[in-house]
């Protein structure tokens, strides 16, 4: 499409006297760089309000249209001067895998806003997966490593920054100094730390952590529950010595824990865990019997994913 053309639609999109259009939206969809850098003078002449607005439905319609792709756009929306725009934006890059939107987010450590560079390092935590699935070149993998690394060790970084990148550089399983930064976080007196040092354990998926994941269960805080039982259930299998301290939470009265609880019993399948799921299915509160159904389908989707 010329570049008028798009010009004019970004300014109809601009229009706060209308709705935004998903079917203007669409005609966005596989642009590339030259289009995009076309578009920024009108862009900026959008109000603030109203540009979240448009990135938030280009976000929603990429979520409900898997074909859909804006990456592009996202890109574009990286350089926007709101700080909701750029969180949005990075949020929106979450599936896009090519190695020069890694570089992307790595560019954006330099942001004056904590809460771009959080959004960032949760962005880099998907490239830390694939590094740990064998799915990224080993150059990116070092690159992603050594920059969650650096925050960790960052201590003018604000709290919530350091935690996600704790999160991130538990998939580093077999590097030591990743072990060690889960180490610090755990004995962080910040209970979030904490919190995040139990998502990096289960990340990782290290026999080391195990016994620690099984403590946890029993804490008093429903918070490091939660994210102990979402540990258990990242060790997938492995996770199955874990049982006899996970089932018991199936009683919690929270119900972010309960279900974290079901969604763990799922991924870590088994007899037991089957039969357990299948009786909270007929539990009488709705929300309850819903998560254990889930839990049920996921563990049965597993089950005929490994058969096949």
């Amino acid at each position: 499409m010329p570049a008028m053309e798009l010009v004019e639609l970004l300014k109809e999109l601009g229009n706060t006297s209308q709705q935004v259009s998903a079917q203007t939206l669409a005609l966005f969809s596989g642009l590339d760089a030259r289009s995009t850098a076309a578009l920024r003078d009108a862009w900026r002449r959008i109000p603030t309000a109203r540009r979240r607005e448009i990135v938030q439905s280009f976000h929603t319609l990429a979520e409900d249209l898997v074909d859909m792709d804006f990456n592009q756009m996202f890109l574009f929306f990286l350089g926007d001067a709101d700080v909701a725009v750029r969180v949005l934006a990075i949020d929106g890059l979450w599936e896009d895998e090519r190695i020069s939107t890694l570089h992307h987010l790595l560019e954006r450590f330099d942001d004056p806003s904590s809460e771009v560079r959080a959004a960032v390092v949760a962005g880099l935590s998907h490239f830390a997966y694939r590094a740990e699935v064998g799915d990224l070149a080993p150059d990116a993998a070092h690159l992603v490593y050594q920059a969650l690394l650096r925050v960790c060790l960052d201590q003018a970084e604000p709290l919530e920054v350091r935690r996600r990148a704790v999160e991130g550089i538990g998939y580093f399983r077999d590097l030591p100094e990743a072990q060690e930064e889960i180490g610090r976080a755990y004995a962080h007196p910040h209970h979030l730390m904490r919190e995040s040092a139990l998502v990096a354990m289960g990340r990782s998926m290290h026999p080391m952590w195990f016994a620690t994941i099984e403590r946890e269960l029993r804490n008093p805080s429903p918070a490091m529950r939660y994210e102990a039982a979402r540990a258990a259930g990242e060790l997938s299998e492995e996770g199955c010595g874990l049982l006899p301290a996970l089932i018991p939470l199936i009683e919690d009265e929270d119900l972010e824990v309960f279900q974290a609880v079901a969604w763990s019993l799922g991924q870590i399948g088994g007899a037991h865990a089957r039969r357990v799921l299948h009786r909270l299915t007929t539990s009488s509160n709705p929300s309850r019997a819903q998560a254990a159904r889930e839990a049920l389908e996921e563990l049965v989707a597993l089950d005929l994913e490994e058969e096949g």
